[in-house]
């Protein structure tokens, strides 16, 4: 147990947010896990596909994630209960190209340890490309993952209602930037998840020290410490709101969420154990649908906030949700999930679904079965 007087001394130093990523250590915010005893998973609802006859079931490969609450038993779940033939597929061995022969497909859920994440990117493409194997993510999808300058040059090619984000690989023009812009800003670094790599700047003088560290020789100390931010600066408008970010998960047509409180005295949500989870603005998930009309994933997080001008703004968006309960919304005290019609229409449905097995439903009809894909 922490003394008072290191209390106090940490209490400090959370001020400083560049300390913000080794105090996480010290401080319970974010939720603790369980190890998975396969009850949980009985508790959700089985999800079925419906498989043409005379269409040939893909053989698929599993990786294995190694988390306390397993990702990949929710992948063996579905396979098993709709009769797909599958095997556990080690990614990371030297054998890795043969035993990949033998597969259709392989499905993952991609790690955010950077360097997992960097051999995911390299193998995905190679499997893709030379291979002609189909993954779950896909090779594309696997770069966009913590990869928040891409998420904003999408974001800006294609109109999205974005932050406004200023990303520069260049020392001059940074400097010449941050002498205009309106703060405070959000600095962020491209790999960095639940709010770490994240903070507040509240004028050009940070601004300042912040671009001429990231352009120096060695680089910008982060919250990984065999990583600095080097050679780029990524900045966000700050985006006053009503004290919540707002979390919304498409897969197909169906919606998921929760809300976020920002902890008093801060101005990050994200990984600090204050979910909500109750129902959802309508609008909220039309604006993580326009994403998705362009991102195209079988899974899609999008994080926004709720200006004070009454608009939803995109502060960050993922393929992936590491999600650990088979729940994560809640209309009125009832678990549940949002159907999207056709027509647009919004409609809530109870149940407890993993998302996992849904996301895999998905890539599957679109990568095998016959017929116009989806979007």
């Amino acid at each position: 147990m922490l003394t008072t007087l290191k209390t106090r001394g940490i209490v400090r130093k959370l001020r400083k947010t560049r300390a913000y990523g080794r105090l996480r250590q010290y401080l319970p915010m974010a939720e603790p896990q369980a190890i998975d005893d396969g009850r949980a998973i009985e508790e959700a609802e089985i999800v079925r596909i419906d498989w043409p006859p005379g269409v040939a079931k893909p053989r698929l490969g599993i990786i294995q994630d190694l988390e306390a609450v397993p990702r990949w038993t929710k992948y063996r779940r579905f396979l098993e209960n709709n009769g797909f033939p599958y095997e556990i597929y080690d990614l990371h061995a030297a054998d890795w190209i043969e035993k990949a022969a033998l597969l259709d497909a392989v499905i993952n859920i991609v790690s955010n340890d950077f360097d997992r994440l960097e051999e995911a990117r390299v193998k995905y493409r190679f499997l893709e490309r030379f291979l002609g194997k189909r993954c779950y993510p896909s090779a594309a999808q696997v770069r966009l993952y913590e990869n928040k300058s891409l998420e904003a040059y999408i974001a800006a090619g294609c109109g999205l209602s974005f932050a406004r984000t200023f990303v520069s690989h260049a020392r001059e023009d940074a400097l010449a930037t941050i002498e205009t812009a309106r703060y405070p800003l959000v600095s962020k670094i491209d790999y960095s998840s639940g709010s770490m790599g994240v903070e507040l700047v509240p004028d050009v003088r940070r601004a300042r020290r912040i671009v001429r560290q990231a352009f120096s020789r060695a680089g910008r100390k982060t919250h990984v410490p065999w990583r600095r931010q080097k050679g780029y600066v990524y900045f966000q408008e700050f985006v006053p709101n009503d004290g919540f970010d707002i979390r919304v998960i498409l897969v197909g047509d169906r919606a998921f969420g929760y809300y976020r409180r920002v902890p008093r005295g801060d101005f990050r949500a994200s990984g600090m154990n204050t979910v909500e989870r109750r129902g959802l603005p309508q609008e909220a998930i039309r604006v993580a649908l326009e994403v998705q009309r362009h991102v195209r994933s079988p899974q899609l997080v999008v994080d926004m906030v709720h200006g004070l001008d009454g608009r939803y703004v995109i502060i960050e968006y993922s393929i992936i949700c590491l999600m650990d309960r088979p729940e994560d919304l809640r209309v009125d005290g009832v678990p549940g999930v949002y159907i999207i019609g056709r027509d647009g229409e919004i409609r809530f449905e109870k149940g407890r679904y993993w998302i996992h097995e849904l996301a895999l439903k998905k890539f599957l009809e679109d990568e095998f079965l016959p017929g116009p894909k989806a979007a």
